[in-house]
């Protein structure tokens, strides 16, 4: 009698058997009836391939070698892919108007029963523009997860003398030279902008401070945003478009070897006008610790951080622990970053006496002796 075949196993290539079940269907045909037995599956790269000059494998051995490989690939193929399974342009537009198809670009097509996952999206944009290509700008802040995904803003670029054509859903762009191999990265199988050139490519297509800013701010909570790869890529692109703007955008962030000492003139400088701040101990040693500025009557002690923002993890470490020591020896702890004293000085003020008042107004017994 007449069944319908169903797959069942693992999925890999040693498990692939087959059982006679008369109530599956598979999904790339409305009914495939065979008599019962046990076909066998072709071997090849991603699954059935046919060589050339030799009949193509039974309908249904392909149907499932292309089940198989889109669940494998996210559920997105190739034209090239599809011919390779022996599949004809006739039956390709049939699997299409059926609905177990659809195309997404040119010679780029997707899982007609399933939904698309992003990462499915952004690895058709990939296909799409070709093997040499990568996810630029906009498209690579996707691929890293920094902004949702828009299929309007997808591009990609790649090595060419002149720039290929644009497709509907695709921006194509082209550089003449190959970028240097830390600029592209390979996330989730996705090759893709690092950050700091993805955020060169976006302000030079038209990105302004604040979604630069955004795209920053995204990649530190990510924990994404290498100071040393930016501080070089940017110093690497100097005189590209986007290259300033960025650099604007990122002053906080890029290590100054002047920074500290800068902070230290301009908060003694600031303390002068104030004379209603007494006058702090400098760079006095508590302990294993040396600390900037220290009211010893009030049990504060002031910080002065110039570094760049969010630079080493084992400083900031650091810093937790110099802070832990001090409040376990009851002393007040305030610290003053170069970003907070360059913007927020009413604030400082505001701060810094109200903790000294507090600390004034402690029971003796809690000054520590330098």
């Amino acid at each position: 009698s007449e069944l319908t075949v169903a797959r069942r196993g693992c999925g890999c290539e040693m498990c692939l058997n087959w059982h006679i079940s008369p109530a599956s269907r598979h999904p790339f045909s409305e009914s495939i009836r065979v008599m019962a037995g046990k076909p066998k599956l072709g071997s090849g790269e991603g699954g059935v391939s046919v060589p050339e000059g030799r009949k193509p494998l039974p309908r249904v051995d392909r149907d499932l070698a292309l089940t198989r490989s889109l669940r494998q690939n996210h559920g997105v193929m190739t034209l090239d892919g599809l011919q390779r399974f022996g599949f004809t342009e006739k039956e390709i537009r049939g699997l299409v108007s059926h609905g177990d198809l659809r195309r997404l670009n040119r010679g780029v097509y997707a899982d007609g029963r399933s939904p698309l996952s992003d990462p499915a999206i952004l690895r058709a944009a990939l296909l799409a523009g070709g093997q040499r290509c990568w996810l630029s700008g906009q498209a690579a802040a996707m691929g890293w997860g920094l902004t949702p995904l828009s299929v309007p803003r997808l591009e990609v670029t790649l090595v060419a003398r002149s720039t290929p054509a644009s497709r509907p859903s695709l921006r194509v762009r082209s550089v003449r030279t190959a970028p240097h191999h830390s600029e592209v990265r390979t996330r989730s199988g996705l090759r893709l902008s690092s950050i700091p050139r993805l955020l060169i490519e976006s302000a030079a297509h038209g990105a302004g401070g604040d979604q630069l800013q955004t795209l920053i701010e995204a990649a530190v909570r990510h924990n994404l945003l290498d100071i040393n790869d930016l501080a070089t890529t940017l110093a690497r692109a100097a005189g590209q478009r986007g290259t300033r703007e960025v650099r604007r955008t990122c002053k906080e962030y890029l290590p100054d070897i002047n920074r500290k000492s800068w902070l230290e003139r301009a908060f003694d400088r600031w303390l002068a006008r104030h004379p209603e701040i007494p006058p702090p101990q400098r760079n006095v040693k508590l302990g294993q610790w040396e600390i900037d500025c220290f009211w010893p009557d009030h049990c504060l002690a002031l910080e002065l951080d110039g570094r760049s923002y969010h630079t080493l993890v084992e400083e900031i470490e650091r810093d937790r622990r110099k802070d832990a020591w001090l409040q376990a020896q009851g002393q007040l702890i305030l610290r003053v970053t170069h970003s907070r004293f360059r913007l927020d000085k009413p604030g400082i003020h505001r701060d810094l006496t109200s903790m000294l008042a507090l600390g004034a107004a402690r029971q003796p017994g809690g000054r520590l002796a330098a």
